[in-house]
């Protein structure tokens, strides 16, 4: 009886095991894309890399912009069917970037797009309030002069060197300052961005001359 018992119970057992076991599952047929890329906002001559991580796939077809803005895979062309690409774009702009996925199921095919986006490296540039008398801009010692950027390349970060001013450093797209003193100062001016990187100074030596103030003083007693 006892035997008979024990059999009874490493049934009820094994039964009670096997329905606990997880059952198999079966893996996808597909998956939407799954593109892995670099920053997708770049300078000019600069690279995206993009990669199709789908699953399932039958064919994929990528298609760059035309008009020679863009090498694909160290190539002059405009589509690929590569899992992996590697763009340079050779102009700036914002720009799409088209990928057709087909699956082993043939009822499921999709279409992304993303946008890449290229801006010129910076070119630092500017302009100052001071009027223009013989090729250079005057000011007299006491008045104020701004000085504007008017750079390129979209930079959002500025630096001022105003040799002889006050204040002889300032950051900001536009600075306002005065000379004390007569003289011809220089005026240097950074300009960078982070995101994609990108920094130009411009130096121009003896830019601005100050010259005594005409103003009259004010009568005393």
């Amino acid at each position: 009886m006892k035997a008979l018992f024990k059999l009874l119970y490493l049934g009820v057992s094994l039964g009670f095991l096997i329905s606990c076991t997880p059952e198999t599952v079966e893996p996808m047929e597909y998956s939407a894309p799954f593109i892995a890329n670099s920053p997708l906002t770049i300078n000019v001559d600069g690279e995206v890399s993009l990669t199709d991580g789908s699953r399932g796939v039958r064919d994929r077809l990528w298609t760059f912009p035309g008009g020679g803005v863009v090498t694909v895979n160290g190539q002059s062309a405009t589509t690929s069917t590569d899992q992996i690409v590697h763009a340079t774009f050779l102009q700036s702009g914002s720009y799409s970037v088209r990928l057709q996925t087909n699956f082993n199921d043939p009822s499921v095919s999709l279409d992304t797009t993303i946008v890449v986006t290229v801006w010129d490296y910076v070119n630092a540039q500017f302009t100052s309030s001071a009027p223009i008398v013989n090729g250079s801009p005057v000011v007299e010692v006491g008045q104020e002069v701004t000085y504007s950027n008017n750079s390129s390349g979209n930079p959002n970060t500025f630096l001022w060197t105003l040799q002889g001013a006050t204040p002889s450093t300032e950051m900001g797209a536009d600075v306002t300052v005065k000379y004390e003193y007569p003289g011809t100062y220089d005026v240097t001016l950074i300009a960078y961005r982070t995101n994609p990187f990108s920094r130009d100074t411009i130096q121009l030596r003896e830019y601005i001359r100050v010259i005594p103030s005409t103003t009259p003083s004010p009568l005393t007693d």
